[in-house]
């Protein structure tokens, strides 16, 4: 016999194979499955307006950081190197110490990091001070005094070790060895037989460079410094200014003196 049921479909079994319910599957969302946003034109606009924006900002902002720089070149390759002209500091300092401070003759390429005169230094003495930078970028300096002192020889050697001595030009150098690459070479007024001064040299230049300095200080010990030409007005004392002016003045007067004696006389002679 024939079930009766089975020939009769099932609403479960037609609506799960029917197109209509594929379809319906098909358009439904899925389990875990998030529905994607429409936007509409107006939305998509004002999204896009911060975006923009922000790309102008960029844009100006670039524009002004080159218009600075175009402004603001940059610096030349070799930096600033400061070079005083130790010969006419020399002829200033001279005005005020009893001695001729040295001004030695360095090679080209040397320059002078600082020149000064101190009428009383820390330690309390008179002091002529100079300082180079080689050619090769290492650094030679002395100090001259006529009133040097074991105290002070110390602070200037920065308390270096003595190692024994050089002879420069017939005059006896103690030399000392400090920290790192640095010497140093001190002349003391006993031994200077030159000016009697006390001179304390050194720095980290080579074994070469200190011999030159060495020599070129020994050779400038009670020299007049030499000024250039061009340069003498620098120097030129205040004191032999007013010397010239009241000399001048002094000329005028008596040529009009002269003036009216000679006026005086024509007058009685008529």
């Amino acid at each position: 016999m024939t079930d009766p049921d089975q020939n009769t479909p099932r609403p479960d079994e037609d609506d799960a194979g029917s197109p209509a319910s594929e379809t319906a599957d098909q358009g439904a969302p899925q389990e875990g499955e998030q529905p994607k946003p429409q936007l509409t034109r107006s939305q998509v606009k004002r999204l896009s307006q911060p975006m923009i924006g922000m790309i102008i900002t960029m844009m100006v902002t670039v524009a002004a950081v080159a218009a600075f720089l175009m402004m603001n070149p940059e610096p030349d390759a070799e930096p600033y190197q400061r070079d005083e002209d130790v010969h006419v500091e020399a002829v200033h300092a001279g005005r005020d110490a009893e001695f001729l401070p040295a001004a030695p003759d360095v090679p080209e390429g040397w320059s002078a990091n600082y020149a000064y005169w101190e009428d009383q230094s820390e330690q309390g003495i008179p002091l002529w001070e100079v300082g180079y930078t080689t050619d090769s970028m290492t650094f030679v300096g002395f100090a001259q005094s006529d009133q040097g002192n074991p105290t002070w020889i110390s602070e200037e050697t920065e308390g270096a070790t003595p190692s024994g001595t050089q002879t420069v030009d017939g005059l006896v150098f103690e030399v000392l060895h400090g920290e790192g690459d640095r010497t140093w070479f001190v002349l003391a007024e006993e031994h200077n037989e030159i000016d009697g001064t006390t001179v304390v040299l050194g720095g980290d230049a080579s074994e070469e460079d200190l011999e030159i300095a060495l020599s070129a200080v020994v050779e400038a010990l009670d020299q007049e410094p030499e000024v250039p030409d061009d340069e003498e007005a620098e120097v030129q004392d205040p004191a032999d200014e007013d010397g010239t002016q009241d000399t001048e003045d002094g000329a005028g007067e008596n040529a009009e003196q002269q003036d009216d004696a000679a006026q005086e006389e024509e007058t009685q002679d008529d």
